[in-house]
């Protein structure tokens, strides 16, 4: 093969076996913008990760990281469990420190991994120490997944119930997030993935309880409106576990949206009665008409039969008229109407008290004008739209039905 041949085909080797070790390893990146770069990690800092992928190398700041998808084990060396001599256990534990001493977390968290499959060959006390430490090597080669399963693996040997969920929920944090890092906060030791971890929990439960207030409706009566606040107060006080007092900080986030939700809910119904005071308005107005009109008949026929010597009608015009389809039409439209409007009447009424006995008057204070202007826009909503002819404002009131 002539040299120029020979340099070629080596070019065209590497080339392919670079692509090739990006399509084995097939680390993949998964950006909070929903991108996917998949190729092998060949960088990794606290600022960003640098991934080798057939279209080059792609620099992926660590803040725009949504997870990281890791096919050959952890970006800086892998730790794969070593083969421990239960006879030798406490001679292994004592390496694996000196490793951790030396900032060896491959070497250290091996030989852990190693201790941790014996059975009674590896104290309990010791176990303990162990899994501790192993989250460290775990993080410090950028396995979260592996850091997280160390974190199971110590809730598992721990005795109280608060410390099994305290673990439970460092690990779920870190399997959430898919790399060694918790929300914005890189994490590289057992120390700093716990405390991180609370906080990502005691934020968890504060949005479920929040979502607790959004769900809430028909917040018109009182009662209905203490029994989801407690509800919701309820799930947040859950997060005192994690960070303590967190409830008593949050208590008034926790009820955000249910004071929201009342609001939304006023905002529907004006715009609904908005718009259905239209038609209510012109069945009105068509009934009033016909109403008058049958008074001026009768009133005709009364005054032909005094000239006539005859006697009057029976019955009255209002009586002849109210069978009328038109004013049970109008009956059941008013009477849904009037309910709707009420109830957001009722429901921001009682937003004010509410916050009050909650502690939390901001609930009120911060919405109060928009309240204002809500409960002016449903007081106008009492009353029909003036229409021509009309001299004054009617109430929206339901026609009485007499029957013949």
């Amino acid at each position: 093969m002539k040299p120029k041949h020979k340099i070629l085909a080596a070019l065209v080797a590497a080339a392919f076996g670079a692509i090739l070790a990006a399509d084995v390893s097939a680390d993949r990146v998964v950006t909070k913008s929903g991108q996917t770069f998949t190729g092998t990690i060949v960088e990794e800092t606290d600022q960003a990760v640098v991934l080798q992928t057939m279209s080059g190398n792609v620099t992926i700041p660590y803040n725009t990281i949504k997870r990281i998808e890791r096919e050959g084990g952890a970006g800086k060396g892998q730790i794969t469990p070593a083969v421990v001599d239960p006879l030798k256990a406490q001679e292994t534990f004592e390496e694996a420190q000196e490793a951790l001493r030396q900032d060896d977390w491959v070497r250290a968290g091996s030989l852990l991994e190693g201790l941790l499959r014996l059975e009674e060959a590896f104290p309990h006390e010791n176990r303990l120490t162990a899994t501790a430490a192993l989250v460290t090597c775990y993080l410090q080669v950028k396995d979260s997944r592996g850091a997280a399963g160390a974190l199971r693996q110590q809730a598992a040997l721990v005795a109280s119930e608060t410390d099994k969920k305290r673990l439970a929920a460092a690990s779920e944090a870190l399997e959430a997030s898919g790399r060694p890092a918790i929300g914005e906060t890189a994490v590289g030791r057992f120390e700093e993935v716990m405390a991180a971890g609370m906080q990502w929990k005691a934020q968890q439960i504060l949005e479920i309880a929040r979502q607790v207030g959004a769900s809430a409706t028909v917040l018109n009566a009182m009662p209905r409106l203490d029994r989801a606040a407690q509800m919701c107060l309820a799930r947040l006080t859950e997060a005192d576990l994690y960070v303590p007092g967190f409830s008593q900080t949050h208590r008034q986030e926790a009820l955000t949206l249910l004071a929201d939700n009342i609001l939304d809910g006023a905002r529907k119904a004006v715009n609904v009665c908005s718009t259905d005071r239209k038609d209510l308005s012109r069945l009105w107005q068509d009934i009033f008409d016909e109403l008058k009109k049958a008074t001026e008949e009768a009133r005709k026929a009364e005054e032909e039969a005094r000239k006539s010597k005859r006697s009057p009608p029976s019955k009255s015009p209002l009586t002849l008229a109210t069978p009328n389809p038109q004013i049970r039409t109008y009956n059941q439209k008013a009477s849904a109407y009037l309910a709707r409007r009420q109830a957001a009447e009722d429901a921001l009424e009682n937003l004010k008290p509410f916050a009050e006995k909650c502690e939390a008057p901001a609930l009120y204070t911060d919405r109060e004008k928009e309240i204002a202007d809500l409960l002016a826009k449903l007081e106008d909503l009492k009353y029909h739209e003036m229409r021509e002819g009309m001299g004054k404002q009617e109430k929206i009131v339901l026609w009485k039905i007499r029957s013949n």
